[in-house]
């Protein structure tokens, strides 16, 4: 397009009331529209045609493990409190053994659902239940080193949930074994 035709265009919209800012503008506000909306749009993991990814077509685990605790570290405390590392330690040493145990058994039911002729998969008593993570109490220590109170609290709020979604998913899976659900 010519410089004249350009000029004339601007003349004619100014003309009717429109300047050339106002086309700018509204531009600019449609292109930064259409990148919100591609920004939120889902990404397809490679090679699916659904849109789902790998992990949201295969059946979930639950995302705590037992080595997600073993690897856990928290902050130090020394002359503010915080909780008695010793306790904590006995309380996350017992949880590592609960998610172990747990998971052991998912595996141990996956197994059972893809070969029904393998041997039975036992129901253990459990070494740590939501509820005496929750229920738990620590002594407070001040003038001695302890772990930031905060930090531990968020993450057995963490450990009980994973606790009850592995629970969950081994109750799940022990149902369909036994024919109670279909899927």
């Amino acid at each position: 397009m010519s410089p004249e035709r350009l000029s004339l265009l601007a003349q004619n919209d100014s003309d009717s009331g429109v300047s050339p800012v106002m086309w700018i503008a509204l531009i600019a506000v449609v292109l930064l529209i259409i990148f919100i909306i591609k920004s939120f749009k889902p990404k397809r993991a490679p090679g699916s045609s659904n849109g789902l990814s790998a992990a949201a077509a295969a059946p979930e685990k639950p995302a705590l493990t037992a080595e997600d605790v073993v690897t856990k570290r928290f902050t130090p405390t020394k002359f503010r409190e915080g909780y008695d590392q010793d306790q904590v330690d006995d309380l996350l040493d017992r949880a590592v053994r609960e998610l172990q145990r747990l998971q052991e058994e998912n595996e141990r039911l996956q197994q059972k659902i893809t070969n029904p002729l393998s041997g039975p998969v036992s129901l253990t008593d459990p070494i740590l239940t939501p509820e005496q993570v929750v229920n738990q109490k620590f002594q407070p220590t001040k003038f001695r080193e302890g772990y930031a109170q905060d930090e531990v609290d968020d993450f057995l709020a963490l450990v009980v949930m994973g606790l009850r979604e592995w629970v969950s998913e081994n109750q799940r899976l022990r149902a369909r074994l036994s024919g109670n659900v279909r899927f």
